[in-house]
């Protein structure tokens, strides 16, 4: 029996449902354990776990942790730059393991893939293609090549049904996912300015903030009912079945990978337009699962397309739902993962120097996932608040200097850093 040790800050969201999908895919002869760093907020996924086998250790002490480590076969770190997960790294050199680290952010913006890292790492997974472009992930293909592999964290979406869909039916736009500017694109509203159908409603399923902004924006647009915005929804395939179209347009700096709002629409076959962003282009096929577009005209010219012609628009969408069904599956997620552990069993337990890679130090830890440290340490406020880069800055979670912030107060150059940036932004 093969025990593999996941090392998480938490399991929300969908980290929570990768994992799901990684124990329900798997074979007989692996048991896996999950090492919560932080309380969860809801019990949705770790219940999930453990009915399907799965050990769930939540917030253990630190003997317990060190315990557990020694014990596994492989140690899989669930990777984003969150401030419980690097404090933790820090204080984990002198375990003996066998480490690969699944990468839950592209790292081809803020936050970046701390190369350091990922260099004392003996595996490093990737949860989309997209990240082979980052910086850090080029240096290391470079130089280890073999170290590296492509493992979406999408699946879990040949169970959801498609609904009936007919040609007759008009075109019913919505978008679901983040309201919020570091992951939706602020100037949503602007890639609409030039559709000729002034009665075009996009129906808005997500949290309600920048609300108000948005309908600011599209009211100045003389296009007042643009967006309608319904809230959460705890029921998003009810959500989905009712749309056959997706304008699922994001930050071009956002830091998402398998993006599972967009696989869970295309799975229920909405056509999906969005933008020449690297990871959205590396799961829409353009022209045949869906449209990525770079301007308003082109979305005006889409959209036109799709209203004067709903067999085609039915066609994409249900190709849409084909590729996405039979790439993103829960056996061939948990089958590539087993051939990664077997390679590492090939070898022995070794240190991992996760302090001279990171840093021993809160500040450190912070500075080692952002793309331009020197804005922090030389206070180039400007230059950071620059571009739509901006809001991922200005988050109070998502591993902020904010966030960082809150779990280590008494740091001093956080401290200075968040109250600076603060300060600027309210002025």
């Amino acid at each position: 029996m093969l025990t593999i040790v996941h090392l998480t800050a938490h399991l929300g969201g969908g980290v929570g449902k990768a994992m799901c999908s990684l124990v329900a895919g798997g074979r007989q002869g692996i048991k896996h354990h999950f090492l919560c760093l932080e309380r969860p907020e809801k019990q949705l996924w770790i219940e999930q776990l453990r009915q399907l086998g799965a050990q769930v250790s939540v917030c253990p002490d630190r003997a317990q942790l060190e315990h557990i480590l020694r014990q596994a076969d492989v140690v899989q770190l669930e990777w984003w730059n969150h401030p419980a997960t690097l404090h933790c790294l820090a204080g984990l050199d002198g375990i003996p393991m066998r480490l690969v680290s699944w990468c839950h952010v592209s790292g081809l913006f803020s936050p970046v893939l701390p190369l350091g890292l990922l260099e004392v790492c003996d595996q490093v997974v990737l949860t989309s293609a997209c990240s082979l472009q980052a910086e850090g992930i080029a240096k290391l293909q470079a130089r280890r090549p073999r170290r590296l592999r492509v493992i979406s964290s999408g699946s879990g979406l040949a169970n959801q049904p498609i609904p009936e869909r007919a040609v007759s039916q008009p075109l019913q736009a919505g978008y679901l996912g983040s309201l919020n500017f570091s992951k939706l694109h602020p100037r949503y509203v602007e890639y609409f300015r030039l559709v000729a159908d002034k009665t075009l409603a996009i129906r808005m399923a997500g949290d309600v903030l920048n609300q108000a902004l948005l309908q600011e924006q599209a009211a100045r647009m003389d296009r007042p009912g643009l967006l309608q915005f319904e809230g959460f929804t705890a029921r998003p395939g009810e959500f989905l079945s009712q749309i056959n179209v997706l304008p699922y347009l994001l930050n071009p700096t956002h830091y998402g990978t398998a993006e599972n709002a967009l696989l869970e629409a295309m799975a229920m076959g909405v056509l999906p337009i969005v933008l020449a962003n690297p990871a959205e282009q590396a799961i829409v096929q353009h022209g045949h699962t869906g449209f990525v577009i770079e301007t308003p005209q082109e979305m005006a010219q889409v959209l036109h397309m799709l209203q004067q012609d709903p067999a085609r628009r039915l066609e994409m969408g249900l190709a849409a739902a084909r590729q996405v069904r039979a790439q993103f599956t829960d056996t061939a997620m948990a089958e590539s993962f087993a051939a990664c552990y077997q390679d590492l069993m090939s070898q022995d337990k070794g240190m991992h120097a996760f302090s001279r890679a990171i840093g021993s130090q809160p500040e450190q830890w912070f500075l080692s996932c952002q793309p331009q440290p020197q804005q922090f340490l030389q206070q180039q406020w400007s230059e950071l608040l620059n571009g739509d880069g901006r809001y991922a800055v200005l988050e109070q979670t998502k591993g902020s200097v904010f966030h960082f912030h809150d779990c280590f107060p008494e740091n001093a150059q956080l401290s200075g850093w968040s109250k600076a940036l603060a300060c600027i932004n309210a002025n």
